[in-house]
């Protein structure tokens, strides 16, 4: 044991229980809002606010994941693939709305698959 006082095992800003669990309580607030999101179709388009926070949130999480910081997560596999699906499928029907410029629709879509991909693989990883 690291630290003054049970529940502290370093020096870091989450090498203790109570930064655990806030850790825990933002990755339940980030996902509860990317839920609900995916209620209504219209708030995943390119140009809502969903549409841009729905990655930026997955992003974040990842992020945790990838620190090994406990107390992060991520929903199942399963799920996320099912949430890469029905996003990519609006980016696709939507985006073209927008005159996107030359390259960019290509280019986000290379980054759009890459945060739902490396999130999936993660959230396989912690089910294994």
């Amino acid at each position: 044991m690291y630290g003054c006082r049970v529940g502290t095992w370093g020096l870091g800003n989450f090498d203790s229980d109570i930064a655990a669990d806030g850790i825990e309580e933002l990755v339940a607030a980030i996902t509860a809002q990317i839920c609900e999101q995916f209620e209504d179709p219209t708030n995943l388009y390119p140009d809502e606010w969903g549409g841009h926070m729905v990655p930026a949130w997955l992003e974040i999480l990842v992020l945790f994941c990838e620190k090994g910081w406990l107390g992060s997560g991520l929903p199942p596999a399963t799920t996320l693939a099912e949430w890469k699906q029905r996003y990519l499928e609006t980016w696709d029907a939507h985006i073209d709305e927008l005159w996107p410029k030359p390259g960019y629709k290509r280019d986000r879509r290379v980054v759009l698959e890459s945060t739902f991909d490396r999130a999936i693989c993660l959230s396989a990883d912690q089910e294994r």
